[in-house]
């Protein structure tokens, strides 16, 4: 009898352990949608960067977003004379390039001007605070605005959103964004791990995605209008997506938003980005969603090209320092 009760005793608690386990996922899933910036806990792989991966291998701090606005106000002081370029987005976003040296150097390699080309993606970002981060870029300069659009972009409700820059504004920003992925640093999941996290999105996020596409949308335009009532070039750029574990499962969501960005490109003569490469193989992807080495080399250096090719469409030649 005391052998049963132990049986009893070991299964509940098994039982208890994956409640818990399941509680947790679903909780690093959950999309910010209020407050002035990114949240600064939880799995931002899940959010609009990168949704539904749950992983937990999100760093907890906010240094990325504490990177964008350091950006931010050293512009505001330094009135850039050079083309400034921006990414925003989510960890996705920031995960796509190596570091903002390299792909300035690669923009030049590339044919175009010496840039200040910042990636301004950090975890949990929504579209609307999107809108207050371009509201702080630098009057009066020349600006490509690289809107990062994935899956997650249009999980969000949040339709306003402010930033505060910090004081004094710094003399110099690090050049090297916050990755929380690598090889190295948290190597990469297994085939059969990302495929759950597909079917993860599929039952948590996509619901998600449903509710709140009107309204990341309608973020989405409102976006696309403060860059150009600012003078700047905004273009809608898709982010990274582990195409090879993906394949057609996501077809309906993406042709969902995809649409939606040829409709806009159409409204508001915007340049539209489809994927840059469809070939990076799953093994140089985290998750789903987040680059890893080698990827993010092969995708900064088609990133640095069309860059390059958009600032002599628009004529951005350079200036001073």
């Amino acid at each position: 009898m005391a052998q049963g009760h132990r049986r009893t005793y070991v299964t509940m608690s098994l039982l208890v352990a994956l409640v818990l386990a399941a509680a947790a996922a679903v909780a690093c899933s959950a999309q910010a949608t209020t407050g002035s910036g990114p949240l600064s806990t939880g799995s931002s792989a899940a959010t609009s960067a990168g949704p539904g991966s749950a992983t937990g291998a999100e760093a907890a701090s906010s240094s990325d977003w504490s990177r964008v606005l350091a950006a931010l106000a050293y512009m505001q002081a330094d009135s850039p004379t050079k083309p400034v370029v921006v990414l925003l987005g989510g960890s996705a976003a920031r995960e796509s390039t190596i570091d903002d040296e390299s792909w300035r150097s690669q923009i030049v390699d590339k044919g175009g001007p010496a840039t200040l080309a910042w990636n301004m993606g950090s975890g949990n970002r929504t579209m609307a605070q999107n809108v207050a981060v371009v509201k702080k870029l630098p009057k009066g300069a020349d600006v490509v605005v690289l809107i990062g659009i994935n899956l997650g972009a249009f999980t969000s409700s949040q339709k306003t959103a402010s930033i505060t820059l910090p004081t004094p504004a710094p003399t110099s920003v690090d050049l090297k964004q916050p990755h929380s992925y690598g090889v190295d640093k948290t190597g990469i999941l297994s085939t059969t791990r990302k495929k759950a996290l597909l079917q993860n999105w599929l039952a948590t996020r996509y619901p998600v995605f449903k509710r709140n596409f009107a309204n990341s949308a309608a973020v989405l335009e409102t976006l696309i209008k403060t860059c150009q009532a600012r003078g700047y070039k905004p273009v809608l750029l898709e982010l990274p997506r582990n195409t090879q574990i993906v394949g057609s499962t996501l077809n309906a969501p993406t042709t969902k938003f995809r649409s939606r960005c040829a409709a806009l490109h159409k409204k508001y003569d915007v340049p539209w980005i489809p994927l840059l490469t469809s070939r990076i193989p799953s093994t140089s992807f985290y998750d789903l969603w987040h680059l890893v080495e080698p990827g993010r080399i092969v995708w900064q250096k088609l990133l640095s090209a069309k860059t390059a090719a958009l600032l002599k469409q628009y004529h951005f030649d350079g200036g001073g320092s």
